[in-house]
């Protein structure tokens, strides 16, 4: 998305308070530019209107955008409505959704469908990949439940290796509410391969990072491209540029540079999604299926890389899994009533830790517990058996307990004395 030279004040500080994904935050400036620009307002001396006048002039602004796209309708009213919001000034619900029928935004169909892997699926899929860098993201997105671009902004204060935890502020909520998910062991022993690997990488691509370089801005430094003739041919020049990072007008070294990125993954989301989409094209069919729906302007796989959240929650709901603590674990913060911030507590991650644990098999790819679908009938069977078997040795201890009673009998011994002489004595005749 292109830059845009709009930036008052107060839009910015807004967007700086509530949007930590830079995407995010630029669309959002785009669709409030338009809204303030459409309408000729001032932002600051909007939101000293009244509450008829703000509905007002929102009537007036759903009129002009009523030839946009349903989807981009939707998109920019659902971001200057949290804007009002977020500024106090709250505007009936009745009037959004009249607003929305008045332009029929509720006949807008989703244009995009969507596929959820199984076990099975995701084992198969991340077999065609030896890069320890895809299997380590994916495997932590698809145990914990993170979307793709919250796994690349973690670092590893964020992480507990020893508790498998993982902590961050959930900005999908827009609230300030520290959340706390859990990835498995398997997950686990991939982030202890990646991070070697990870060494390794940051050596190479220390300086290419557009994350790292906005960032550095944002926090003083100073980031100069430096153009330089890398070679000649046929009669041409060919350019080539390197960043160089500066802080207090001292170009800083290679080690400072590379210990100021902290991320666990140290890319964009361009490359985790072109990771999966090569994971997803080696497999082929029916991993690789696109939507054909012709109003799609991109091509658009049905098992997208989302495909792992939705794979965590599906995995989770199926076993049984409390809603809330799915909802929490998740980032559905909008789905839980204020009482639910006491998940913040030492006492509650406990109790999110043992709930994880006990169905932390249903998260394991390459661990997955085998199927004991039939075990328990044949289980039944074999205690039957066990059953009879015992029965029958109780009776022939009784059986030897009888004779040795006899045995043990002076009067049985003296009979059989008797038997056994008269026999000896038969034989003796013949």
């Amino acid at each position: 998305m292109r830059k845009h030279n709009w930036h008052p004040k107060l839009i910015e500080t807004y967007l700086e308070k509530y949007y930590k994904n830079i995407d995010t935050r630029d669309t959002a400036r785009v669709y409030l530019k338009h809204f303030f620009t459409t309408m000729n307002e001032d932002p600051n001396k909007f939101l000293k209107k009244t509450k008829k006048e703000i509905t007002g002039m929102l009537w007036d602004y759903t009129q002009k955008i009523e030839n946009r796209a349903p989807k981009t309708q939707n998109s920019m009213l659902s971001f200057i409505r949290k804007f009002l919001v977020r500024n106090k000034k709250n505007v009936d619900d009745v009037e959004w959704e009249e607003m929305r029928n008045r332009n029929n935004l509720k006949r807008a169909a989703p244009i995009t469908k969507k596929k959820t892997p199984t076990l099975q699926d995701l084992k198969k899929l991340l077999s065609y990949t030896t890069s320890i860098k895809a299997k380590s993201l994916f495997v932590f997105c698809a145990s914990t439940g993170l979307r793709i671009d919250e796994a690349l902004s973690l670092t590893f204060d964020d992480l507990d290796m020893e508790k498998c935890q993982v902590e961050l502020i959930d900005e999908a909520a827009k609230l300030d509410i520290t959340r706390y998910t859990f990835f498995t062991p398997e997950a686990k022993e991939l982030l202890e391969l990646w991070i070697p690997e990870r060494e390794k990488m940051l050596q190479t691509r220390y300086k290419k990072s557009k994350y790292l370089r906005e960032k550095l801005e944002k926090q003083g430094y100073e980031v100069v491209k430096n153009f330089r003739i890398k070679s000649k041919l046929k009669g041409k020049e060919y350019k080539f540029y390197h960043w160089d990072i500066k802080k207090d007008g001292r170009i800083l070294t290679k080690d400072e540079v590379i210990a100021l990125d902290g991320r666990i993954w140290p890319f964009e989301y361009i490359n985790a999604q072109r990771m999966w989409t090569t994971l997803l094209e080696k497999a082929g069919h029916p991993y690789n299926e696109i939507n054909k729906n012709p109003k799609l302007k991109f091509k658009k796989y049905l098992y997208n890389e989302h495909c792992l959240r939705r794979f965590w929650f599906t995995q989770l709901t199926a076993d049984r899994v409390n809603d809330k603590y799915i909802n929490f674990m998740g980032g559905h913060i909008s789905e839980l009533d204020s009482s639910y911030t006491l998940f913040e507590s030492e006492v509650m991650q406990r109790k999110l830790k043992e709930e994880y644990d006990q169905h932390m098999g249903c998260l394991s790819i390459f661990e997955a517990l085998p199927d004991l679908s039939g075990v328990h009938e044949q289980l039944k069977e074999k205690d039957g058996q066990i059953s009879n078997m015992q029965q029958e040795i109780h009776n022939l201890r009784n059986q030897v307990g009888d004779f040795q009673k006899l045995v043990d009998d002076p009067d049985f011994r003296m009979k059989m004395m008797n038997m056994m002489a008269k026999e000896w004595a038969k034989k003796q005749k013949k």
